[in-house]
């Protein structure tokens, strides 16, 4: 049983961050303005907040249930979704810490001034984000299936 929560708690948390990436996408090709800003602030503090829990849950399924640390990590396509999931991680500092800057302004009910570059290059981090995202449910589905395993 603990298992299936672990599981399903793995898998809330996973979709949670997909949604943010996507919904980042979609907020960006908005006109920004007030509530866009504010929607990208909220969005971004859930994707961190479900990140997270995918990190934790996964290195509790992995060393305390499921199939083991032996199991996970020596399989090639796990190895993968970890360091796709690194990658996702370090593109989610760009947009956190332009996000971050905002928070005086938006405090304040103003619209933080935005250059159109950053906005492209948030769209481009948005979309790495959701392009690792869904090679991580690739790799997942090959490492549960024991494909790749290395002995």
């Amino acid at each position: 049983m603990t298992g299936a929560f672990l599981a399903f708690l793995h898998h809330v948390a996973a979709f949670t961050v997909f949604a943010c990436a996507v919904l980042s996408l979609v907020l960006l090709q908005l006109k920004f303005d007030l509530r866009v800003a504010k929607q990208l602030q909220h969005t971004d503090m859930v994707n961190g907040i479900g990140a997270t829990l995918v990190l934790l849950v996964g290195m509790i399924r992995i060393f305390y249930s499921e199939k083991g640390e032996d199991y996970y990590f020596h399989n090639v396509p796990f190895l993968a979704k970890l360091t796709l999931y690194g990658l996702a991680s370090i593109l989610s500092i760009v947009p956190t810490l332009e996000i971050f800057r905002w928070k005086k302004t938006l405090n304040q009910g103003q619209l933080p001034a935005v250059s159109d570059t950053k906005i492209r290059q948030l769209r481009g981090v948005a979309i790495g984000q959701v392009l690792c995202i869904l090679g991580m449910m690739l790799c997942a589905s090959l490492a549960a299936r024991g494909i790749g395993s290395m002995g």
